[in-house]
């Protein structure tokens, strides 16, 4: 098995990974709750796309909110996404990413093979956590004896946290920080840094991005999460979908590119070992986090008449409501070579039928 380097000394990564395993008290490390923060350390922004004010409806409609984090540790950062209705927790889900050593152990995420992956500190790629559990557990039971998978750890955080109150769930964070053995707290968990993930789900449930989804007070759904690359070979996707029956009940769409540093906030970590190595001047970002900075690229050099975020929102409206049939139809049409404003109004993106069918592909994943 071959072990991480995203720091040289093997001493640092064990203690990483211990991080990880351990039952007792959690961890120090905290999520990153501010929009933007400026270090004297790599002199880079951050940018978690946390945003306080953000306009969020009332219990009767499904509401997705999603935020950047450091839950664990400064080697990786975490994508949290939350469903409410109202102020209940209807779900969760984390996925991290971190570079690690390039191996056949692992998978890499969309386009690591191509622009994307140019990008990347020599020698390594990026992959996410949730798809590559197999092999980064295997990783935390070598140097920390662990006793769970990272699946099953996010599996037992994500589980504790539906059908809570946003409230609640502040006074479990200060729980789990209190306990000597987290699982007396969230049954399942082992994570010494359970508090930071729990903490890290309650800052996306406050201050996290926003996608309204349908109108109902039933909040019997299925969630399904994919990693695609729904337009071009430099960034990859993110996309999150809630099922309600057969029909898609909301979508949270974000992207991922390195970008000017001078011009766009990276990820959490971006000012700290996650960002150590990468093709100097740039930053990892979320475009969606970063919308008016990357839709005024979009202006300059494609004529754009439309913002990022307003081209995610009509393809996030257009989906809501639609069964997969439906939106397998809309690709088609798309394929079709028909305008694409005729068929999913508000959009103006080429690559609209790369966006849709990535949506198909999560809300398949939630079945």
């Amino acid at each position: 098995m071959k072990k991480l380097i995203v720091l040289s000394a093997t001493l640092l990564v064990s203690m990483g990974l211990a991080a990880c395993s351990s039952g007792s008290s959690s961890s120090s490390s905290k999520s990153s709750s501010s929009t933007t923060s400026q270090t004297s350390n790599a002199k880079v922004k951050i940018n978690t796309g946390a945003d306080a004010s953000a306009k969020v409806p009332a219990a009767g409609t499904l509401v997705m909110r999603q935020l950047y984090a450091a839950p664990h540790g400064k080697q990786s950062f975490a994508a949290v996404n939350v469903t409410l209705n109202g102020d209940t927790i209807v779900s969760a889900k984390i996925d991290e990413f971190q570079y690690v050593k390039k191996s056949s152990d692992w998978t890499g995420v969309p386009n690591s093979n191509k622009d994307f992956g140019k990008n990347y500190p020599k020698g390594q790629f990026l992959i996410a956590k949730a798809e590559n559990s197999k092999p980064y557990s295997a990783l935390m039971k070598k140097e920390a004896k662990a006793t769970h998978t990272w699946e099953e750890n996010e599996t037992a955080i994500t589980n504790f946290v539906k059908g809570k109150k946003i409230e609640d769930l502040k006074a479990d964070v200060a729980k789990v920080k209190d306990t000597k053995k987290v699982s007396d707290v969230v049954s399942g968990a082992t994570f010494a840094d359970t508090a930071g993930y729990l903490q890290a789900i309650y800052d996306a449930a406050t201050t996290g991005m926003v996608a309204e989804g349908i109108q109902t007070t039933d909040n019997t759904i299925t969630e399904g999460q994919v990693l695609a690359a729904p337009h071009g070979t430099q960034s990859f996707g993110i996309v999150t979908v809630a099922m309600q029956g057969d029909k898609i009940a909301n979508v949270f769409l974000d992207e991922f590119q390195y970008m000017p540093s001078k011009d766009f906030g990276g990820v959490p970590n971006s000012n700290a070992d996650f960002g150590k190595g990468i093709k100097s001047g740039t930053v990892l970002a979320s475009k969606r986090a970063n919308s008016e900075a990357y839709s005024a690229i979009m202006k300059s050099k494609g004529k754009a008449t439309q913002t990022w975020q307003e081209n995610s929102n009509a393809i996030d409206e257009f989906a809501k409501g639609k069964t997969i049939a439906e939106l397998e139809t809309a690709v088609s049409d798309l394929k079709g070579k028909k305008k694409v404003s005729d068929v999913v109004s508000g959009a103006t993106f080429t690559d609209t039928s790369g966006y849709l069918t990535a949506i198909i592909s999560a809300a398949k994943a939630a079945k």
